[in-house]
């Protein structure tokens, strides 16, 4: 995959979107800044819990970000992935796993109390560049590449639809099944990544 910017969401279920305040993300990030929990660099907090289904809380980093973003009015953990660092075929499976374990740091977190739970059947990939064009052809262009991975990820059927309008970035839905837990997941796609220079200075 040639893109560089890539983003990957998992939401979390409703029950745990109903028992969190967005705000309870806000220390749960510094403390990682602060204890350096990911392997790379990450430098600032920014919270827009007040912008309607807007980014919401924002871990900062040099090389990629991680958002608890609220966009289609569902709470979700959103990596955006900034620099290209690795090489094509690389990027996309170090996007999955770095979304997924942070996803499950965050799940076992004990100052969330236990809350937070994501939902392991859909995850919701993005690439963040207008100069890739949201439309059919591009699609039929990265199925392949994205269909092997999720079947990776899942182990079982995949299903991925295109979403958004010519205007939008372009956008795949990922569903799959059977539903698995999250550290299952995140086995399946590597485990937990490793450094990354360009995610670093």
């Amino acid at each position: 995959m040639d893109a560089r910017k890539l983003q990957l969401k998992i939401f979390v279920t409703p029950e745990s979107a109903r028992a969190l305040e967005p705000d309870a993300f806000v220390p749960v990030f510094h403390r990682w800044i602060k204890e350096r929990v990911l392997p790379e660099l990450l430098v600032d907090v920014a919270s827009y819990v007040h912008v309607p289904e807007g980014p919401g809380v924002v871990l900062i980093g040099h090389g990629s970000d991680y958002s608890m973003d609220e966009g289609e009015a569902r709470l979700g953990l959103l990596h955006n992935r900034k620099r290209a660092g690795l090489g094509p075929s690389d990027r996309l499976a170090d996007v999955v796993r770095r979304t997924l374990h942070a996803a499950s740091l965050l799940e076992r977190d004990p100052t969330l109390s236990g809350k937070l739970r994501f939902a392991t059947g859909e995850l919701l990939f993005r690439i963040n560049d207008r100069l890739t064009p949201s439309s059919d052809s591009t699609f039929a262009a990265l199925r392949p590449e994205l269909e092997a991975l999720a079947k990776k990820v899942f182990e079982g059927p995949v299903e991925l639809a295109r979403v958004g309008g010519p205007r939008d970035l372009f956008s795949v839905r990922i569903t799959g099944s059977p539903v698995a837990p999250l550290q299952t997941l995140l086995a399946r796609a590597g485990g937990p990544p490793g450094p990354d220079a360009s995610l670093v200075v």
